[in-house]
């Protein structure tokens, strides 16, 4: 079977292109953005200096290619026809209404939550001067983009299957899924880490130990226009919890932060104003090779701490040994998985200081929370189950 992947958001439609070639089929993969975290290169150190031919770099485009179905898509679409079956990622579900190909919506966040949500139009357009908003020029702009949002609902709809979060967990995403129609048993999670690239590695127990955290520094409410609720992610919670925990010990922390974000400016702020500011070492945005490194580095990984969800970053911390400080959700897990994950649970700073002073001065507790973690990922987010359970979706789309 060929299978065509288009959109790469965080590196997770690569992850099920390499399962699915492992598992003997033939893919393409379309990667759509420069940023570093959606390339393949940032995860497989080989890419760094070309792609092979079953990766297509068509990342030059821009959204108003899309959104106008502009002659510059040609070669891409080109790429897509030939395909089997198809998983869509990003705006590609605006193209399924195009092919006539059975195909998965790789639903991620702003996919759904921006570009299949028709207030995006009065989003992209409230700061436009009222005499342009009202030309003809603006009127057909905004006329392209009804059309697109409609394109990338209706390919919503016609999905075979639709990868999103479990019910509850975003009840905005689940209400535009509702009124397009998707049923609950067309909804699949289909969860992954690198488990062939990421090694669980012994713990190196620094002093002082080794903090982590690799999540996006996202977390001024409201959501900005475009972002997903998904993308805020509690790093005040985080710094303040750290600032707990020393006020109460007295023990000082090795805080390893990315500055990557929306609000990176206002945390190192909150960080001076929290007193911790001599504790924390800045990194600018790294691969996710690098991130893995920092995982194997350090003694504990915080990950998000708000009402969002353990991403690729916690699991490949898991998959790595280490234990890691989130908001587990724990009734989804246990209600998609049938057990409770090994994540220690906080999502308020008194949280985060009682799971610190758990971790900090206990190794032991460390190392038994970070093999119950690799085993966990090992049991649940293989990529080869997730790209066999694709597999079945397509087989019955096709038949």
């Amino acid at each position: 079977m060929v299978i065509g992947l288009f959109g790469n958001t965080n590196n997770y439609p690569f992850l099920l292109a390499e399962a699915l070639r492992s598992l003997g089929h033939q893919v393409v993969l379309i990667v759509t953005s420069k940023e570093l975290l959606h390339r393949p290169e940032s995860i497989a150190a080989e890419f760094r200096s070309g792609f092979p031919d079953w990766i297509m770099d068509a990342s030059d485009l821009e959204e108003d290619d899309y959104f106008g179905l502009s002659a510059e898509l040609a070669p891409t679409l080109k790429r897509l026809p030939g395909c089997d079956a198809l998983l869509l990622n990003w705006v590609g579900p605006s193209l399924l209404p195009l092919l006539n190909r059975p195909a998965i919506a790789l639903l991620t966040g702003s996919d759904l939550d921006y570009y299949a949500n028709p207030a995006m139009v009065d989003a992209r357009t409230k700061t436009w001067p009222l005499d342009y908003k009202t030309s003809s020029e603006g009127q057909r702009y905004i006329s392209t983009l009804v059309e697109f949002i409609e394109r990338q609902r209706r390919g919503i709809q016609m999905a075979i299957a639709v990868r999103y979060f479990p019910r509850g967990l975003v009840p905005f995403g689940d209400r535009l899924l509702d009124e397009l129609g998707i049923p609950e048993g067309k909804r699949v999670l289909l969860p992954v880490s690198d488990l062939t690239r990421v090694k669980s590695v012994p713990a190196p127990n620094n002093r002082p130990i080794r903090i982590f955290c690799a999540t996006r520094l996202t977390w001024k409410l409201p959501v900005e226009v475009g972002r997903s609720t998904l993308d805020y992610k509690g790093s005040d919670i985080m710094v303040r919890g750290l600032s707990l925990f020393y006020r109460e010990t007295g023990a000082r922390l090795d805080i390893h932060l990315v500055r990557k974000g929306l609000h990176v400016k206002e945390l190192e702020a909150l960080i001076a104003e929290e007193g911790l500011a001599d504790q924390v070492t800045w990194s600018d945005e790294m691969s996710l090779i690098e991130v893995q490194d920092q995982f194997a580095r350090s003694d504990i990984v915080i990950e998000q701490l708000s009402n969002s969800i353990i991403g690729l970053a916690g699991s490949d911390a898991m998959a790595t040994g280490r234990p890691v400080i989130g908001n587990a959700q724990s009734d989804w897990f246990e209600a998609t998985f049938g057990e409770i994950p090994p994540i220690c649970q906080a999502n308020t700073p008194e949280q985060v200081c009682e799971q610190l002073q758990r971790l900090v001065f206990d190794p032991e507790e460390r190392e038994r929370i970070g093999i119950v973690g690799r085993r966990y990922v090992e049991r649940h987010f293989d990529p080869v189950q997730a790209a066999r359970n694709c597999l079945q979706f397509f087989e019955q789309g096709l038949g």
